[in-house]
C-alpha cells in the first residue's frame, strides 16, 4: 500500500476513466478522486496547470513523484508499482 494517497484526475461517463477507477479499487489501492469534468471547475483548473491538458485519465502518484496518463499506461504502471508477487 503506498504511504500517500494516489490522485486520479477523472470524469464519469468516461470509459478510461472507468478502467482505472476500477482497477484500483480491485488491487484495493487508496486513492483520492478529483473530479475534471466540464463543470469541475477546481479540478478541470488544476490538471490544466498539471499537464498542460484537460484529458482523463491522469494518475498522480506523491509517492514515487510520477505523474502518467492514458489509461492503458496507467495500468501497467499500478501493476508495476503497487502488485507484489
Amino acid at each position: 500500500r503506498p504511504a500517500e494517497l494516489l490522485e486520479l484526475y477523472s470524469y464519469e461517463n468516461n470509459q478510461f476513466c472507468r478502467l482505472v477507477r476500477e482497477a484500483l479499487c480491485e488491487l484495493e489501492i487508496p486513492y483520492k478522486l478529483i473530479s475534471a469534468g466540464k463543470q469541475s471547475k477546481n479540478g478541470r483548473t488544476k490538471l490544466q496547470d498539471l499537464r498542460g491538458s484537460t484529458r482523463c485519465p491522469f494518475l498522480v502518484d506523491p509517492n514515487t513523484n510520477e505523474k502518467v496518463s492514458d489509461s492503458a499506461v496507467i495500468m501497467k504502471y499500478l501493476f508495476k508499482n503497487y502488485v507484489k508477487g
